[in-house]
């Protein structure tokens, strides 16, 4: 549960130091956008850094300015589609455009349904392991970036951490020491 109210505190504390805004902030997409589109125009880009990545679905992009209802960039630092190891891909209107750690939130919360058919018909089992999995692997890596580079080894000492509280818990449920 401490490394729960970690994530949580260092997420949202990240939104203050970036400049008072709200981390976990979330608006929609108005208008479709190609894969090479350069213009991302949203509801409200209120709650969001000045500069910074943004995700829809499984994408990540960059900019480096916004207005009220845009996300683009400029001549010096145009727009990223596809950042940080995601492909740039078509979205429709509509879609949720988050913040990452919305977006890891939102992912860590959601369950997903696995169906499965057979004879007697269709039968849908709520796949809360996965679920669990997915959370924890997204507490092994915290969202640091508003740091700098300098404090990144932060990250590597949490993550060190987070291997070693769940390596003692494995040694207690296994039983531990015997006398």
């Amino acid at each position: 549960m401490y490394m729960v109210w970690m994530w949580l505190f260092v997420s949202l504390a990240g939104g203050v130091v970036q400049g008072s805004t709200i981390s976990t902030a979330t608006t929609t997409l108005v208008t479709a956008i190609d894969a090479d589109d350069i213009t991302v125009t949203v509801t409200s880009t209120n709650g969001f850094p000045d500069v910074g990545f943004i995700t829809i679905i499984d994408e990540r992009i960059g900019y480096s300015d916004k207005t009220a209802n845009t996300f683009t960039g400029s001549l010096a630092q145009p727009i990223v589609r596809g950042a940080q190891d995601t492909d740039a891909v078509a979205h429709v209107a509509g879609e949720s455009v988050r913040t990452i750690e919305s977006s890891m939130l939102n992912q860590s919360m959601g369950y997903k349904l696995a169906v499965l058919s057979d004879p007697a018909g269709v039968t849908a089992f709520v796949t809360i392991p996965f679920a669990l999995i997915s959370l924890l692997v997204s507490f092994l890596v915290l969202p640091l970036g508003f740091l700098g580079t300098d404090l990144e080894i932060l990250t590597y000492i949490w993550g060190v951490i987070s291997i070693g509280i769940i390596a003692s818990l494995a040694i207690s449920l296994a039983g531990g020491r015997r006398v």
